[in-house]
């Protein structure tokens, strides 16, 4: 593996390392039964929280959605644009940001001899070669955070009821959509359940 495919390689593994790490967060409204709101519908903020091209189309919009009305609907609650009882609206931002990073642990070859039992005596065997990890020092990586904000509002009041947000860093714009529709999945894992489903 060559130095430039090994340094992507550790980045990724990072990258991914960090991925792991990080939790949804969610803020809620308190005293509030969440088992009266039974419907809900998709609605716009006008907030514009990117201005990339590359980070926001209606196919990524389309597939947050999608996977958010699919936890709901598996929540007790059904999807009706006329009356809904809430507002569901998502927001993205995106930050860049830096880290340092451990360089990779190059290897270096070093000698060792060693011997064998063989016909009743031991016998050296010329040497063996091993490994021995280095660490060159640190650097600074240069990446993308993305996050994704749901909130949920009463339709009536236009009150603030439930916000659930994760951040994670954004390795392909190009598969924006399906991280960002996997990661509304988590967030609505943590919408309360409905005690009583229709």
């Amino acid at each position: 593996m060559s130095r430039m495919k090994t340094q992507w390689f550790f980045l990724g593994v990072i990258l991914l390392w960090m991925s792991g790490c990080t939790a949804v967060q969610v803020q809620q409204k308190s005293a509030v039964n969440f088992d009266e709101y039974r419907k809900f519908t998709f609605v716009k903020p006008d907030i514009q929280g990117n201005k990339n091209p590359l980070y926001k189309s209606g196919i990524t919009d389309e597939m947050i959605q999608n996977a958010i009305a699919s936890e709901l609907t598996k929540k007790g609650l059904v999807q009706d644009d006329n009356q809904p009882d809430l507002l569901v609206s998502t927001h993205e931002y995106f930050e860049n940001k830096t880290q340092q990073v451990a360089n990779p642990a190059y290897p270096y070859p070093y000698y060792v001899p060693y011997n064998i039992w063989y016909r009743s005596r031991w016998m050296p065997v010329g040497y063996s070669y091993y490994y021995q990890p280095w660490n060159s020092g640190y650097h600074t990586e240069h990446y993308t955070e993305g996050t994704l904000i749901v909130d949920v509002i009463d339709a009536k009041t236009q009150q603030l009821l439930w916000r659930g947000s994760l951040e994670n860093p954004v390795n392909d714009p190009a598969g924006l959509a399906k991280q960002f529709a996997h990661e509304a999945e988590k967030i609505l894992a943590r919408y309360p359940e409905h005690l009583q489903h229709s």
